[in-house]
């Protein structure tokens, strides 16, 4: 039984800050959960293959870690 823990961009669903809301998809047992994290990010600056938002700067890095946050927690539960 394998975890797989994957964040992708909403981009259907874009606010007035031409922003996207990045969810976070649990998928066990080839059942799939997925739940809204909170964060946004401009599309143009969001890593799908790394899943990690670029370039490195006070938002993008803040962003990354409450990813990192994230997925620790789903692994310690």
């Amino acid at each position: 039984m394998k975890i797989s823990i994957l964040f992708l961009l909403r981009r259907n669903k874009i606010n007035a800050k031409t922003q996207c809301p990045i969810e976070c998809r649990i998928t066990y047992d080839a059942k799939r959960k997925p739940f809204s994290t909170g964060l946004f990010v401009n599309p143009k600056n969001w890593n799908a293959q790394k899943q990690k938002a670029f370039p490195p700067n006070e938002e993008s890095n803040f962003i990354n870690t409450e990813l990192s946050l994230i997925r620790n927690k789903i692994n310690q539960a």
